[in-house]
């Protein structure tokens, strides 16, 4: 059984439609394609930035199929607490809030403890084991094709020290015989 249309505006739509495609295609210089390719985007809820937060903006890297954007930098900390524990930095603690997109065709697993953070002089820091655990962020992360997540690296400054960048590491993807080079994202 097929069904019929009983819009009655449905077929003079599509013939209007189609004559402004044309009729764009054919003004001098115009060949139509800036509105017809444009490509439609997730609209995500706004998320509200934490107790002193910066949010940087244009702060990308790549390192094999993850690409990572610093959404968030906070610096200066002197303590982290959580549901169980509580802490006081050695230093002062530093917390990195990452998106981090896979933007191949597998798996790319995300190791925390993989990824650096650089700061003045070259020094290179490890991520933070307690304050990582009592923020309760994750370890490791298999992030899936297509996927995007968002979480928190920390890591323990010492005293007087400059943050100048963090270094981060993607898996190798499918058939790679080395392991990727790191993205790094200079900060503040």
């Amino acid at each position: 059984m097929r069904l019929r249309d009983t819009r009655p505006w449905a077929p003079a739509a599509i013939v209007l439609g189609s004559a402004v495609v044309a009729a764009a295609v054919a003004l001098p210089g115009g060949s139509g394609s800036e509105h017809a390719t444009t490509t439609p985007t997730y609209h995500l809820p706004a998320e509200k930035v934490r107790e002193s937060e910066a949010v940087p903006e244009g702060k990308t890297g790549r390192s094999a199929d993850m690409l990572y954007t610093v959404i968030g930098f906070r610096e200066g900390m002197t303590e982290v607490m959580g549901t169980h524990a509580a802490m006081e930095s050695r230093g002062t603690f530093t917390r990195i809030r990452l998106l981090a997109v896979n933007a191949g065709r597998d798996i790319q697993v995300f190791d925390v403890w993989q990824q650096r953070l650089v700061i003045t002089g070259g020094k290179v820091l490890s991520p933070d084991v307690n304050a990582t655990m009592i923020k309760r962020q994750p370890e490791r992360l298999s992030v899936g094709a297509a996927m995007r997540v968002e979480f928190d690296l920390w890591f323990d400054v010492p005293r007087g020290a400059k943050v100048g960048a963090v270094r981060l590491y993607g898996s190798p993807p499918v058939g790679a015989v080395s392991d990727p080079d790191p993205a790094e994202i200079a900060l503040p």
